[in-house]
């Protein structure tokens, strides 16, 4: 998951996570105790999140899906959050098994949605129609769906940025750029250009993790000195397209 379940048993017997190396989260993965195989599974898929790895050898795929074979339930967890990253599917039955889960859900749905395996659709689906489900999770089953370019789940996003809750709109919003709905383009740069909005900054942000570069004027055209909170979402903004676009 993003940021590992565990807390160290013993704090006088700790890893350099951050610092290690392949060769030694192989032999992480590999440790009796679920604490460091569980951190280190969520090493490796932290650095895949971010770019740092573009794959994984073989062995620690080996290793991955041993921890899902026998591990505590969490370090399975995070282990098919890892393949999740590298398109392997062979973690998408633990995923949707924990979807069922309260406390895996979000990371789970995430994890799913970042697979893109048909296989979880229709768990995706049943939780975005599930009539008393928190909002909250309705929304991550529909940008999980929305990313895996499933109709529904587009839908359902499009219909909720326009919620007269705030925080349900803010994250709609949030998940039609992160999922790249196909018309997230136009309704941030709407949402953006609107100075009545109060979700601007939202909109703002939200272009960055977009990631397209046509959102460069819009966003410097909407630098005011009047909105040093907004501003700093733009800036932000900006420099994560600018780096893309270099």
């Amino acid at each position: 998951m993003f940021g590992s379940p565990f807390k160290p048993e013993n704090p006088e017997c700790s890893f350099d996570f951050e610092g290690a190396s392949l060769s030694s989260l192989a032999k992480f993965l590999l440790d009796p105790s679920p604490q460091v195989a569980g951190d280190a599974a969520c090493t490796l898929g932290d650095r895949l999140r971010t770019g740092e790895l573009s794959g994984l050898p073989s062995v620690h795929r080996s290793s991955l899906i041993q921890l899902i074979e026998t591990a505590p339930f969490p370090v399975q967890l995070e282990a098919a959050i890892t393949l999740a990253e590298l398109q392997d599917f062979r973690g998408t039955p633990l995923l949707v098994e924990a979807v069922s889960r309260r406390q895996f859900r979000l990371d789970a749905i995430l994890a799913l949605g970042t697979m893109a395996d048909p296989e979880a659709v229709p768990a995706l689906l049943y939780w975005l129609n599930k009539r008393w489900a928190a909002w909250a999770d309705r929304l991550q089953a529909a940008a999980a769906l929305c990313k895996m370019g499933h109709a529904d789940g587009a839908s359902y996003l499009e219909k909720r940025i326009h919620s007269r809750r705030r925080s349900e709109r803010a994250a709609a919003l949030h998940f039609i750029g992160e999922s790249h709905h196909p018309c997230a383009l136009t309704h941030l740069l709407q949402v953006l250009n609107d100075h009545t909005d109060p979700l601007r900054d939202v909109a703002a942000r939200t272009l960055g993790i977009l990631g397209d570069s046509t959102a460069l004027k819009p966003l410097t055209d909407a630098l005011t000195s009047e909105n040093e909170e907004l501003n700093s979402d733009i800036q932000y903004s900006l420099a994560q397209l600018q780096t893309k676009t270099n």
